[in-house]
């Protein structure tokens, strides 16, 4: 167990480092969106490629993994959206807000990285198949789902043209086509561009986690514990038992997928569903709530997940 800890803890530290800094004022307004920028455009998809690359991905393609991190997610997400409209007396775009927040994990600032340090080099397979499913089920998902409630005078083909644009042409699914475009060539990076890829993927977990931590500074829990907590259990509780149980018990997936499936879903709410609450009015002040409590709670859950799934 205290090994476990020990992986996750320098990624949890530096995230209360960057909260640290923002409360005391070290860095201007500005700092988490040039940290942002420099992590999701430069930095992560650098780490991406050299990982993938490195690796027989055809070898570490998993349609039953991919299909089961998938189902789980879009399951719990059509769930609790329905649950917070029919119950919650919440509308259409809010209820949807608070389904992506509570499968919508922080996977590539803090995934990848961890992945990586629990898993080695044999994480490619699961770490392409989780930005696959991040970016092109549920991101999409919520976006496409707003954008259809929101209206705006467009028509159904001009909302699916914007997504795939935005699902295709985004640095991680782009670095994620380098990186297998160079494994199925058998192409791996060597000296001085290995060690540049390499010097350069180093900086995205600090600088991605740092920045998170900066914003989750300015946000507060005042007033939203009865939305929050709920939401905060399924993510952190709900979605990692039931990828564990369908991964193991009903796939019988061995157990480094059961495992890589239980490190994607045990991670915290990502910073973008914030982001794309606040874009579309539906209630970000709950949303930064739980991103803030997930990610403070994951600090103990997500080791105690790991060390559970690893057996």
């Amino acid at each position: 167990m205290l090994a476990f800890l020990a992986t996750s803890f320098p990624f949890f530290a530096v995230i209360f480092l960057g909260w640290f800094a923002g409360k005391r004022g070290m860095f201007g307004p500005e700092a988490v969106r040039i940290l942002n920028t420099f992590a999701f455009m430069i930095a992560t998809p650098a780490l991406i490629i050299r990982v993938i690359a490195a690796q027989p991905i055809a070898e570490m393609w998993n349609g039953a993994y991919f299909a089961a991190i998938a189902g789980v997610g879009m399951t719990i997400y059509l769930t609790v959206r329905f649950v917070a409209g029919r119950f919650g007396g919440l509308d259409a775009a809010v209820a949807t807000s608070r389904g992506q927040a509570s499968v919508g994990p922080n996977f590539a600032f803090l995934g990848v990285p961890l992945m990586i340090a629990f898993l080695g080099e044999r994480a490619a397979g699961p770490i392409a198949m989780g930005l696959l499913c991040d970016n092109a089920v549920i991101i999409a998902t919520s976006i496409g789902i707003l954008e259809a409630i929101r209206g705006g005078g467009k028509s159904f083909g001009a909302i699916a043209r914007d997504l795939m644009k935005g699902v295709l042409f985004n640095p991680f699914m782009l670095s994620i086509a380098v990186g297998m475009a160079l494994s199925l060539a058998g192409i791996v990076p060597t000296g001085p561009v290995d060690r540049f890829l390499a010097f350069l993927g180093a900086a995205a977990p600090p600088a991605g986690v740092f920045a998170l931590g900066l914003a989750l500074a300015g946000w507060s829990l005042k007033g939203t514990a009865g939305s929050m907590v709920p939401l905060s259990l399924v993510k952190l509780v709900l979605h990692p038992f039931l990828v564990w149980l369908v991964l193991g018990p009903v796939l019988g997936l061995d157990a480094f997928w059961v495992t890589a499936g239980v490190l994607y879903a045990a991670l915290p709410t990502a910073a973008n569903v914030f982001i794309i609450a606040e874009r579309y009015e539906t209630g970000s002040r709950v949303i930064a709530a739980v991103v803030l409590v997930t990610t403070v709670l994951a600090t103990l859950t997500y080791p105690v997940a790991a060390w559970l799934a690893a057996g």
